[in-house]
């Protein structure tokens, strides 16, 4: 398999979207020459708004990256799924659900709930739940206990909200199920899901409005999941390239290359990493 020169890309597209985890942060810390690349955008003016499929708000994901060394001013902002979830949920509220719902939320322990300024009450009653939030996955708790719940709220029909709809998550341990997970739970156990963040229009359709009208041939989407990043941008009208690292990073070359052939979106261009 040939990768492309990342800085040949960097002047045959006017704007970036990029994806946080697996392209500029690994589970322990950044990749090596990201911010360098990162730098690089920032010099050519181009703009880069960085994707993640994070169930928390936008403003932590922002100093998230500040503290790993990466500059603010080489970035609009970072788009997260939870941002996006966050906006549907206050006009969902007094609307489309309770005005001071009740929410089971699924949370990894010790994270603060995002959603603090909502009038949202939790509650770990099944029975009294109005909204199911599933924001990420605590990883010391073993899976099987949260099925009685999910299906006891899935028999009530209580519309759930995934604010992070990635499947697998890194950790510094490798990979390991995420909150994408426990919806695909949701939706067999007969519940209902609203997604949101990649490969869901929601998330692009925000991420377009702050490009102010660049034509979307033009953008580029570079991320490391085939079913999030390359399905979820070719489906918006972006150009598309994956990277090597992330979640891809524990398979053979021969497994990546069989990955990447099978893909029912096939990335225009594939990377080594995100580095120049």
């Amino acid at each position: 398999m040939t990768y492309e020169d990342l800085s040949l890309l960097f002047d045959r597209y006017e704007a970036f979207l990029i994806d946080q985890f697996g392209v500029l942060l690994s589970g322990t810390g950044p990749y090596p020459g990201a911010q360098v690349a990162l730098a690089g955008l920032a010099k050519r003016g181009k703009p880069v708004v960085i994707l993640s499929n994070s169930g928390k708000r936008s403003e932590v994901n922002t100093a998230r990256l500040v503290q790993h060394g990466f500059e603010r001013r080489h970035f609009e902002t970072v788009l997260t799924s939870g941002e996006v979830a966050y906006n549907h949920l206050r006009q969902m509220l007094g609307a489309k659900a309770p005005e001071r719902a009740n929410a089971y939320v699924v949370l990894r322990d010790g994270d603060q709930f995002p959603f603090l300024d909502l009038p949202l009450q939790r509650t770990t009653d099944p029975e009294a739940t109005d909204i199911l939030l599933l924001v990420n996955r605590d990883p010391m708790r073993e899976i099987a206990s949260y099925e009685p719940i999910l299906q006891r709220l899935a028999a009530r029909q209580v519309p759930c909200l995934c604010t992070n709809p990635d499947f697998k998550m890194l950790t510094p341990n490798g990979t390991t199920e995420s909150a994408g997970y426990f919806a695909q739970m949701y939706e067999a156990f007969g519940g209902s899901v609203r997604w949101f963040g990649k490969p869901h229009q929601n998330i692009y359709d925000c991420a377009y409005h702050l490009l102010k009208g660049i034509d979307r041939g033009r953008v580029l989407c570079v991320g490391d999941s085939l079913d999030h990043d390359i399905a979820g941008g070719a489906s918006a009208g972006f150009k598309t390239a994956l990277v090597r690292t992330g979640i891809h990073e524990e398979l053979s070359d021969t497994e990546f290359e069989r990955a990447v052939a099978s893909s029912r979106f096939v990335p225009d261009y594939v990377l080594s990493g995100f580095s120049q």
